[in-house]
Order: structure tokens, then sequence, then C-alpha cells
């Protein structure tokens, strides 16, 4: 089976690493979509959250459960409405780690199974996080390759 691919054209990587630069310390949560090919998937465009990059920042969630009801209704309104057909949250890590952090891990763990994408400086990381059939979680790191715009 070939491996899947994550491609992000050089433009919207550099939009989404400079908002990290220039946000700094702040951090800033959207959303990246993407359009899904045969065995790749190439980002489109992104949205930046300004409700939720007004809070803190890694923090615990108030409800747990309303953290995962609004990410599944804003996913499939994004779906439907907008046509997308593939969308990722992401956030930035200022301190230029692309690793996910505790309260990371702990939101993943809850949701079960999800993609959270890391943008830093330098860098955009992708985390897929999967426990629904195994006792340890399937959590594989997804690189995305630069492209030039088409």
């Amino acid at each position: 089976m070939p491996h899947f691919r994550y491609m992000i054209p050089k433009t919207v990587f550099e939009k989404l690493t400079s908002i990290c630069k220039e946000k700094a310390p702040a951090i800033v949560w959207g959303q990246m979509y993407a359009e899904r090919k045969e065995s790749f998937a190439v980002v489109t465009n992104f949205e930046v959250n300004e409700t939720m990059s007004a809070n803190e920042g890694h923090e615990r969630p108030h409800s747990w459960m309303k953290l995962k009801k609004n990410k599944i209704k804003t996913t499939r309104k994004l779906k439907d409405e907008q046509g997308y057909d593939i969308v990722w949250e992401f956030h930035t890590h200022p301190s230029g780690t692309p690793d996910l952090h505790e309260i990371d891990l702990k939101i993943l763990n809850y949701l079960s199974v999800g993609v959270m994408v890391i943008i830093t400086e330098k860098e955009i990381v992708g985390w897929y996080y999967d426990k629904r059939s195994t006792k340890k979680p399937v959590i594989e790191k997804m690189v995305y390759e630069i492209i030039d715009d088409m």
C-alpha cells in the first residue's frame, strides 16, 4: 500500500508560519482545508479562529463534551456547507517545538481519533491519533511537503 502524502503550497506554508512568528507568544488556533486525491492531500486554504485564539492557549477545556460536540459540528458544517474534503484543526507553538504538549494528548485521547496540526515558525507537522481499536494509541507523524503554488 502506498504511503499517504501531505502537501502544502509554499504561499500557504509561509502565511501560516509567519502567523506563528507575528503573534508570538500567543497561541493561534484555526482550521486548515485540504483536497483529498488518490494517495495524497493538498492543503488549499486555512482560517484563523479568532475566538479560540483570544484564549490563553494550552489550557484544559472547561467541558470535554462541549469541545467534542463543537469539533464535530464545525467539521460537518464546513464539509457540508463549504464543500471541503478535509478539515484539520491547527494551533501554533511559538516555543518552536512541533511535538504534542500534554494537553494536546489529553484532547486527542478524549476524542479517541483525530488529527492535530502544530505550526511553528519553521515547520508544519500533523499528528494522527487513533485509539479506537487498540489499548495503546496509534500516533503517526504527518509531515507536510512544501510544493510550488498551483
